[in-house]
């Protein structure tokens, strides 16, 4: 069926305003450590900093896929974004009257978590009731391409407005852009949720986020793409927390030629958001995941053997390319079977799985480094992934889109 998606006023606010909202963030994540640093010095308050900012996230997940189901999810995203907006623009006005300390860096960044929590919750959960479900991955690669674009040019944005303005008050850009994602919402004319179910409000916390969990681990192929994604992230963090120390302590690569190979990754993902819409009007979305698992396997070996900078930085390309197109079509898989009224829980269900692995992974990467080299913990993701790929042959997984039926059957097998 051809579809209208240009042509939905909700969907243009919701991309409009959420690319905006990205590009303030990429300011502000290239701002605000840079800001700890002129104010410490210190590498370690900015491992910290990261931290605190990951930790409420993880924590909050749960009970905001919970909120996500039982309230008014744009209601949400707009307090969400209002928080955001008020935390962010906390700092330059602190800056201003000299007030502003590490300590608020700090309350800040785990605040701006707990917020996004929320706000993700019911980001993930909305597209459905915006656009059609045969749009979802058309709507998820323009959204992505987005998002790809902002994070390739607020850095550098943010590096010349900190030369002419001060760190301070480029946080002022991130602020705006809050500012104009509560205005896009507000504009959006379609309800971010079906009709409430009223068992989800008389049942308690814990009994709902169960049924979250419940829900994802019974449903096979929800639960096999989830714990590909697991894998993945055990692998790729693994190999992404030492790719520095490959390039410093193996190759002795300088400054510019390690931004070169780093840089890689963000052409690989705006590649990828541009391609994933043409790619899946022309290949069926398990073909699609199934090429991007084998894809995902090759930038580690071609790291852990090559000592060509230029030639890893194509690596870097071909593995942002592999994680939009893996990530643009399980999102949308998603998207499309789990019913509305379990979707926030759900989805922050499999976020907590998924990324609770990559701490794991960046540590072990780290251990492994020290006590093999950095080669071997390449050549040990490689084979992880290559592993996932050959499993994922004996899954249904390639099979999803090639009959009418495939979408049907995954959102009813809940058999385990």
């Amino acid at each position: 069926m051809k579809t209208n998606l240009w042509r939905n006023r909700g969907f243009l606010w919701l991309i409009g305003g959420q690319t905006l909202s990205e590009f303030g963030s990429a300011i502000s994540g290239f701002t605000i450590p840079w800001l700890l640093l002129e104010l410490t010095g210190s590498a370690l308050q900015m491992g910290l900093a990261f931290a605190v900012g990951f930790v409420p996230y993880l924590i909050l997940s749960l009970p905001a896929g919970v909120w996500a189901d039982r309230h008014n999810r744009k209601l949400l995203m707009m307090l969400s974004d209002t928080g955001r907006m008020i935390l962010m623009l906390s700092i330059p006005v602190a800056h201003l009257f000299g007030w502003l300390t590490v300590a608020q860096l700090y309350i800040v960044l785990a605040l701006m978590s707990a917020f996004s929590a929320v706000f993700d919750a019911s980001y993930v959960s909305c597209l459905p009731n915006v656009v059609n479900r045969d749009e979802l991955p058309q709507a998820n690669s323009a959204l992505q391409s987005g998002m790809s674009a902002s994070q390739i040019l607020g850095p550098a944005i943010a590096g010349t407005a900190i030369a002419l303005i001060g760190a301070a008050n480029t946080i002022f850009a991130d602020a705006a852009s809050f500012a104009i994602s509560i205005l896009s919402l507000f504009a959006i004319r379609q309800s971010f949720s079906a009709v409430a179910d009223a068992s989800i409000a008389r049942s308690g916390m814990v009994k709902q986020i169960g049924e979250g969990l419940q829900y994802v681990w019974a449903n096979k192929l929800i639960r096999t793409i989830s714990m590909f994604t697991l894998a993945g992230n055990l692998g790729g963090s693994a190999s992404g927390a030492i790719i520095l120390y490959r390039l410093h302590h193996d190759l002795h690569a300088n400054a510019y030629w390690s931004g070169v190979v780093m840089s890689g990754t963000s052409v690989g993902v705006l590649l990828g958001s541009l391609l994933s819409g043409v790619v899946g009007r022309r290949l069926k979305p398990g073909t699609i995941m199934m090429v991007s698992l084998l894809m995902f396997a090759i930038p580690d070996f071609v790291t852990a053997f090559t000592r060509l900078p230029l030639v890893m930085c194509a690596a870097n390309v071909l593995l942002g390319l592999s994680m939009v197109l893996w990530n643009v079509q399980s999102v949308s898989l998603r998207q499309s079977v789990i019913p509305d009224h379990i979707l926030g829980r759900a989805s922050s269900s499999i976020r907590m799985i998924v990324w609770g692995s990559i701490p794991l992974g960046n540590a072990a990467g780290g251990v492994f480094a020290q006590w093999f080299g950095a080669p071997m913990v390449f050549v040990t993701a490689g084979l992880t992934h290559a592993v996932v790929w050959l499993t994922g042959l004996r899954t249904p997984l390639y099979k999803w889109g090639q009959d009418n039926g495939i979408t049907r059957s995954a959102s009813e097998n809940v058999s385990g």
